[in-house]
């Protein structure tokens, strides 16, 4: 891997990181990765911190068996408890997370090319210019 696939593939990595915690919990105004390093167990491990608070750390790893960082994460628990957004402490993976935000686009896509059809002959007037003639 030459060095600018490899740059670009750990600007990806913490993309997804950030995507992760964003997603799943409250409170996260910005994330401080302070290094990288592939541990001996293979996965590669994003060292870093939450809202500018060295206390809030955690650590996001790209499993061996992974392409791409996923939820494979550990960080402060007293945040995580206090932060969480949905019931139980669950989290949804990048990929389920990325699945949902595409819905969600097409769902918005498929309502406002709705109102804009199904409100445009009012807003311009066409009936009542066609009506005329």
């Amino acid at each position: 891997m030459n060095y600018y696939s490899y740059k670009d593939y750990m600007d990806k990595q913490k993309e997804r990181i950030e995507l992760f915690f964003n997603y799943n919990y409250n409170d996260i105004n910005s994330l401080t990765f302070t290094e990288t390093k592939k541990n001996p167990m293979g996965s590669l491990d994003f060292y870093g911190y939450f809202n500018s608070d060295k206390s809030n750390r955690f650590i996001g790893s790209v499993m061996p068996y992974d392409k791409e960082f996923e939820r494979n994460n550990v960080m402060n628990g007293e945040f995580a408890r206090a932060n969480t957004k949905f019931e139980n402490g669950k989290t949804y993976t990048v990929s389920e997370i990325e699945k949902i935000q595409r819905k969600e686009r097409r769902e918005k896509r498929e309502e406002s090319s709705d109102s804009w059809f199904s409100d445009s002959s009012k807003a311009s007037g066409v009936d009542n210019y066609l009506t005329k003639f």
